[in-house]
């Protein structure tokens, strides 16, 4: 079914690189027509799901909120007519102390996910982190994550592992450093606020998902390569909202000061954008609907 796959990926501004068996069309048209899509209804699935659908792509939605788990991929495989299997579901905090919860959704789910798709040979896009690179490692979650794309390179190695880095956009997902900015009026900010990031809006990131179909790397990056500390981040924050700022000389458990990103890994060529019009398109966004603060 691999061989099959040819899709417009609707990216242009870069030509298709030799790790991909896809090619670009014009108009764009995605010829996928059937994908699964576990973790639908998280932040980054439900953006994915919306942009797949605008495509004309036919979503099949998996997720634990609508009562459905992520391991109902094999049995939908072994039905035949799927195309591709995003699978975005997963714990996600590298605070998360529930280590069998990680366990079990992160890594068990994961090889189960993995092994079906191989089974079926049916393409597998799946969710690493910036936390999966050893020089970033700090908690059972980037343990889990550099697991999955250990497994994926030996046991499922027509997979794509994308290392999404701080996504951040609308409605972002609770308890995250944006959601708190978004949503409180006094926030703290641990090691002074000069902890480093490579925030990477969410419009990109569904660029670069849904790149990796046609793409034969077995793991990519998606990131825009501009780091800045998240004191620089809040501060533009706070240019479009009240917002007073706590700087916490102190670090917290299982935190990485500078989050990096491993160059050797094939990044996706996109136009990424700046955090500076990232955040501005967040409250042009809230100010369409009428939101203020």
């Amino acid at each position: 079914m691999y061989a099959d796959i040819v899709v417009d990926v609707g990216i242009s501004n870069f030509d298709v690189e030799p790790g991909c068996i896809g090619y670009l069309i014009h108009p764009f048209i995605f010829v996928m027509m059937k994908v699964v899509v576990t973790g639908s209804e998280g932040f980054i699935g439900k953006a994915l799901c919306r942009e797949l659908a605008k495509r004309g792509v036919e979503v099949i939605g998996l997720d634990r909120k609508c009562g459905t788990e992520a391991t109902e991929v094999c049995e939908l495989l072994k039905n035949g007519g799927i195309d591709c299997v995003f699978h975005l579901a997963a714990q996600t905090s590298v605070f998360n102390g529930n280590l069998e919860q990680i366990r079990r959704d992160n890594i068990d789910t994961f090889m189960r996910v993995a092994d079906a798709c191989n089974q079926n040979h049916v393409k597998l896009i799946y969710a690493s982190s910036s936390t999966a690179n050893p020089e970033n490692t700090t908690s059972m979650y980037g343990i889990s994550k550099y697991f999955d794309e250990q497994y994926a390179s030996i046991y499922c190695k027509a997979a794509t592992g994308c290392r999404l880095h701080n996504v951040y956009g609308p409605n972002p997902r609770k308890r995250t450093l944006l959601w708190f900015l978004m949503e409180k009026e006094n926030v703290s900010l641990y090691n002074c606020g000069q902890n480093i990031r490579c925030f990477t809006y969410i419009d990109d990131v569904i660029e670069g998902l849904i790149y990796s179909v046609g793409c034969n790397r077995q793991l990519i990056n998606i990131c825009n390569v501009q780091p800045v500390t998240t004191m620089y981040f809040a501060s533009l924050v706070r240019y479009y909202k009240p917002l007073e700022i706590e700087l916490i000389n102190e670090k917290r458990d299982f935190d990485n000061l500078e989050q990096s990103v491993n160059r050797d890994i094939y990044l996706v060529p996109l136009s990424y954008t700046s955090v500076e019009d990232g955040v501005k398109k967040i409250f042009d966004e809230r100010k369409g609907k009428d939101m203020s603060y």
